[in-house]
């Protein structure tokens, strides 16, 4: 009898031999999902992907959560009419990515908690955990602070802040061991030649291809092709800034790698270099012109090879400026780029009024489009609901005041720290190359943060930087020799080859 009993609660029992009732639901979400297909293929792949992915999750199949990992850059928009088809028709747009990210967090740490291996307390240790969860508090504070209260851009904004620190914390949770660790980091590399090479095509074909309109599903009023290319993102500006959280690790892995780890840097590299040029993103450029900075100081040894290597990026920067026309003709004449300074200003002098009006707590996290309209209505190219700030500094002024101001410099500070200690004390190229891959992407989220505000409108951005900083965090562990989890499994110490 307590046998029988026991193989009931065991999960593994319940793989091997489902009950009739596990029969009877897996018909039933069949039944749901071919029903759905005739409705919407999104919803039939939400319906049908929802508890295979809660499922695959809970049992922390490694391809499966690898794949996950592979896909953060490939943004999933279902775009679904509201009200009676027409002119005056709406649209609301789903974000099925981000869902699927939270179904995998909660999947993984409803398995972990099933199997008795939750381990909370060692998650909550570490000052880049209390500095996450900090920014989150302080967001949902701001909102309840301010006078406009929740609206839609706070929700959204929250709801995407919550899906940035779970990932977070799966990742913290889940890689614990050094193996994995480097399975990891191929994995942002792979994707991120993939990226790459699909902002590559986009720029060859000279449109966004009907898979990217697939994954989008633009409105009507949706702006045309404008030769700034956005790969799997939504738009070109977060495709640089993904890039660029992404390039100072390919590029370390370049330098410092070996083997098949420094073909898979320049590889990711060389593609993702190519594609952020065809963003056009001038921010973008000059954060990643930082980092080139940074490696020259940071990776190479010798001043003889960095007084070449500044020569050479000095020579390199006024090539791109004589050709600045023919590599970013969306940017071509000074009208257009006074029409961005423009709007730029005007939304920095909204967005510095609000902050005055609200210094300590904000407008609410995400609520700035919500506002800025009546103040810009005199302009008429400048619509209502729209833009963010355009400035991480002022974003995190106007909408969450003095306090997340401070609370994000924290962060940013603590996480250089630990990237700047982990590179001082790398044992191998591994340790090098992440440490400096994390200490140029925290680089270039301040210097394009000057021109544009990601966190509130990429969700792959928000999501790879949380990353980022779980693997930092878990590396600190590993090399440590700390028991990462529960789970983990003590194993006889092993000579670590370097890439």
């Amino acid at each position: 009898m307590a046998q029988s009993i026991q193989s009931r609660l065991d999960p593994s029992a319940l793989l091997m031999r489902p009950p009739g009732r596990m029969i009877a639901l897996a018909f039933g979400v069949a039944g749901a999902g071919l029903a759905a297909l005739f409705v919407d293929v999104h919803w039939s792949a939400a319906v049908v992907g929802a508890p295979v992915i809660l499922a695959l999750s809970a049992a922390e199949s490694e391809p499966f959560l690898l794949l996950m990992i592979f896909l953060l850059p490939v943004g999933w928009f279902a775009s679904v009419g509201i009200g009676m088809p027409g002119a005056g028709a709406q649209f609301a747009r789903f974000d099925l990515a981000t869902a699927a990210r939270l179904l995998v967090v909660a999947g993984f740490f409803a398995g972990r908690l099933w199997r008795g291996q939750l381990g909370a307390r060692w998650l909550l240790e570490p000052f880049l955990t209390r500095g996450s969860l900090a920014i989150w508090a302080v967001a949902l504070i701001s909102v309840l602070f301010s006078a406009t209260g929740l609206t839609h851009g706070s929700t959204v904004a929250s709801v995407w802040l919550a899906s940035y620190l779970g990932f977070y914390f799966f990742v913290l949770a889940w890689v614990n061991s050094r193996v994995r660790l480097e399975k990891v980091l191929a994995v942002v590399l792979a994707s991120t030649v993939v990226v790459g090479a699909f902002g590559v095509l986009q720029e060859i074909l000279g449109g966004y291809t009907k898979f990217w309109l697939y994954l989008n599903q633009p409105p009507e009023d949706f702006a045309a092709w404008d030769n700034r290319v956005t790969s799997f993102l939504h738009y070109s500006t977060s495709l640089a800034g993904y890039l660029n959280l992404a390039l100072p690790l390919a590029l370390a892995c370049c330098v410092v790698g070996k083997g098949k780890w420094r073909k898979l840097g320049a590889s990711a590299l060389g593609l993702g270099f190519v594609a952020l040029l065809c963003t056009q993103s001038i921010g973008g450029l000059i954060a990643f012109g930082c980092v080139l900075m940074l490696a020259i100081f940071r990776l190479v040894s010798g001043w003889r090879r960095r007084l070449f290597l500044l020569v050479g990026f000095c020579v390199l920067v006024l090539g791109f400026y004589i050709v600045r026309e023919v590599l970013n003709p969306a940017h071509a004449g000074q009208s257009v780029v006074g029409h961005d300074a423009a709007i730029r200003v005007l939304l920095w002098g909204v967005a510095w009024d609000l902050f005055v009006h609200s210094p300590i707590f904000g407008v609410g996290w995400g609520n700035f489009v919500e506002l800025y309209g009546p103040y810009l209505s005199s302009f008429s190219f400048i619509p209502p609901g729209v833009f963010a700030v355009h400035n991480l500094y002022l974003q995190f002024l106007t909408e969450t005041g003095l306090i997340g101001f401070l609370t994000f410099s924290s962060l940013i500070f603590l996480a250089t720290r630990e990237a700047w200690r982990q590179m001082a004390a790398a044992g191998d190229s591994i340790d090098r190359a992440l440490s400096f891959g994390v200490l140029g992407a925290l680089a270039t989220v301040l210097v394009h943060g000057v021109v544009d505000f990601l966190f509130s409108v990429s969700p792959p951005f928000g999501t790879l930087f949380w990353t980022l900083l779980a693997l930092l965090v878990a590396n600190g562990y590993i090399r440590s020799g700390r028991d990462i989890g529960r789970n983990s499994v003590r194993r006889p110490a092993q000579t670590v080859v370097a890439p």
